[in-house]
């Protein structure tokens, strides 16, 4: 199969919908097809050296937000380049410029289109305009299910990766099919046995982590719905029972300096770091410095670093969020909170008993085997194959009408 998958977010811009695209691509290439990304032009780049990567000029968007991304004006004048790939098949990862390309190119070619819903754009409406989420907040959520809507309409099938978003569209009437696909990750470069005990020892010391110090980690977006500054108030409590203890923020975004400016008014910097930007390439050893895994967001349409974490046989202690049941026992292989005062008694608990540590840890890395990219992809090559068939029938049919 030719399969172009349409997105504005790709290398080497670092997020989620980033890592479950390169993860795809490299997945279906792995089974013999071809994969071409259809994305703007990345920052400062000149130059696009991989073939199967076709990179269309872009505007700067002036948010802080949205840093390093680009819109592309005018996308149909770009259908006939696309057009020459002879695609089987479009799978859009986007809502914006490089999503309407998609749509148009799967109309325009009559190939059956498939949409992935990484965003359920009503809980994040507040990106948009904090003023009309303030003055008209109905309003505000009416375009959000708009956006979302214009693509599950026209798309041959939605890929939802949890029952819990999948609940969310069928509550709110979106009009569309949906399937239920959690998205894959190349857990390898988590694994424990990937990383050797020097390099671990020389990040420790890197990171001036004492031997004896109890270290938990998040590796997140720094952004307003991850609810980051709850569990930097908790840790603070925390750390009052246990001083030798530390907690590592990995990940940059637009509150990152709110954040830190809270952390340093707490008198909190000797022993909460955040750590910025890391590569994707070498976060899968920065896990291994750890002993838990924390975050509070309940925002999150499948949570990938909480399973990244988990194939790093690192315990999670997290806001209790239906997303999560597929692959988090409560007691088994992570622990759940409600409240911000709960994960304070859950970090004194974990740190104390030893059991119950070894336990959690020894149980993590079994309970995410179903998320590998090899698994991913094949589920995502037979719904290809399935609408392509479908696509086929109907278009027979049109024929003989």
């Amino acid at each position: 199969m030719k399969i172009g998958i349409f997105t504005e977010a790709y290398k080497p811009l670092i997020s989620g919908v980033v890592t479950s695209v390169v993860t795809l691509k490299e997945g279906l290439e792995a089974l013999g097809h071809e994969v071409y990304i259809i994305t703007p032009r990345a920052p400062k780049q000149r130059i696009e050296t991989d073939p199967y990567v076709i990179r269309l000029r872009g505007m700067i968007i002036p948010r802080k937000s949205l840093k390093g991304f680009r819109l592309v004006p005018w996308v149909t004048r770009h259908l006939q380049k696309i057009k020459n790939l002879q695609l089987d098949l479009v799978h859009i990862h986007t809502e914006f410029s490089m999503g309407l390309l998609g749509l148009a190119v799967g109309k325009k070619n009559n190939i059956p289109i498939v949409y992935t819903l990484h965003t359920s754009y009503q809980d994040y409406a507040h990106y948009v305009s904090r003023m009309m989420m303030y003055f008209v907040p109905n309003t505000s959520r009416k375009i959000a299910f708009l956006i979302n809507n214009h693509y599950t309409k026209h798309c041959d099938m939605t890929i939802v990766p949890t029952k819990k978003i999948y609940d969310k569209m069928i509550r709110l009437k979106h009009d569309g099919r949906f399937k239920i696909l959690p998205s894959g990750i190349d857990l390898k470069p988590f694994y424990k046995e990937s990383h050797t005990t020097e390099e671990v020892y020389a990040l420790k010391e890197k990171l001036n982590i004492k031997p004896d110090e109890f270290v938990a980690i998040i590796v997140a977006r720094i952004a307003q719905e991850k609810s980051i500054s709850d569990l930097v108030h908790a840790f603070i409590e925390f750390h009052k029972t246990y001083p030798k203890s530390r907690f590592l923020i990995v990940g940059d975004g637009p509150d990152k300096p709110a954040l830190d400016h809270l952390i340093e008014k707490k008198g909190a910097k000797s022993y909460i770091n955040t750590l910025g930007f890391v590569r994707h390439e070498e976060v899968g050893i920065y896990y291994q410095v750890a002993d838990v895994f924390l975050n509070a967001s309940t925002t999150e349409t499948q949570g990938l670093t909480y399973v990244e974490a988990l194939a790093a046989s690192l315990p999670i202690i997290v806001r209790y969020d239906d997303v999560f049941d597929a692959f988090v026992e409560d007691g088994k292989n992570g622990i759940f909170f409600h409240k911000t005062e709960e994960l304070v008694e859950h970090l004194k608990r974990v740190q104390s008993d030893k059991e119950l540590l070894e336990r959690l840890t020894k149980n993590a890395k079994p309970s995410v085997k179903n998320y590998s990219k090899e698994m991913y992809a094949k589920n995502v090559e037979s719904l290809y194959k399935e609408l392509i068939e479908e696509n086929k029938i109907k278009l027979q049919l049109k024929k003989t009408k």
